[in-house]
């Protein structure tokens, strides 16, 4: 359960949380499930987003106390530096996935999921020969689906 006040175990839930949707969104029992699920994706990363740059701001803030195991100082502000532009970078790049995950949820939001036709015929032989082909399969050797 999220405490909204200890990042530290929330960011252990919040990757246990992201491990269990990983494996539970390995199959869709219902296709109409997916546009929930960007939608919450959606919201995550906007979440994400700004938490990289609230921990990025806290390496800046508190770089007075960065130092080395050695006890270096001047190598603890480059390191509390440098974390703080990776995770800017990374903002960054969430940024783009968020605005990539946005436009998914539109298209899927436009999409009405029907059940699934049934027929009482055979399926359809993707290799069968077409009369007006000329060149047929013959062989399906090497073709993989």
């Amino acid at each position: 359960m999220p405490t909204f006040s200890n990042a530290v175990a929330d960011a252990t839930e919040t990757r246990q949380a992201v491990r269990a949707l990983a494996h539970a969104s390995r199959a869709f029992a219902d296709p109409a499930d997916t546009y929930q699920v960007v939608g919450e994706l959606l919201g995550t990363l906007r979440s994400l987003e700004q938490v990289l740059e609230q921990v990025a701001a806290a390496h800046v803030r508190h770089q007075d106390q960065a130092f080395l195991d050695n006890g270096d100082r001047s190598g603890g502000l480059l390191e509390a530096d440098a974390a703080a532009r990776a995770l800017r970078r990374a903002s960054a790049l969430v940024g783009q996935a968020e605005r990539a995950v946005d436009e998914a949820s539109q298209h899927s939001g436009r999409i009405a999921w029907h059940p699934a036709p049934t027929h009482d015929e055979p399926a359809l032989d993707p290799f069968a020969r077409d009369p007006f082909d000329q060149h047929p399969v013959t062989s399906r050797k090497g073709l993989s689906l």
